[in-house]
């Protein structure tokens, strides 16, 4: 005799042969791609350990006192720094040249930009800032 719930037995049984074999498919793709992302995350960690380290607040501090000592410097060197009793025929830079001014302006305002460019860097590489 035949049982009537026989081939529905047998139905399931493929059914659960062929998810079974689907899901073991598809935990190997996962295995390797788990195995991709950490090949990836490790490659990263290597880049990021080999970069220069960032300037520190310190270094910024040095830099920018250093800036301000310059152009503390440059306006004394070129009367620039307040002294009223100059020839007022004289620009504010006193007896220097006009192109010697705009020259000694363009390279503080290069130092300044680099400055900036800088502290961008830094900013790309701290979480807030």
């Amino acid at each position: 005799m035949r049982s009537p719930i026989g081939p529905i037995l047998v139905l399931l049984g493929l059914g659960t042969t062929v998810v079974l074999v689907l899901l073991l498919v598809q935990t190997m793709g996962l295995r390797s791609d788990l195995d991709d992302a950490r090949a990836e995350f490790a490659t990263l960690r290597a880049q990021v350990d080999a970069q220069e380290a960032p300037m520190t607040a310190d270094d910024l501090t040095r830099g920018l006192a250093e800036l301000e000592t310059e152009i503390s410097d440059a306006l004394v060197a070129t009367g620039a720094d307040g002294d009223l009793d100059g020839d007022p025929s004289q620009p504010a830079g006193g007896d220097g040249t006009l192109d010697e001014l705009v020259d000694r302006l363009d390279e503080v305002l290069e130092r300044i930009a680099a400055l900036d460019r800088r502290v961008d860097e830094i900013c790309d590489s701290v979480p807030v800032c």
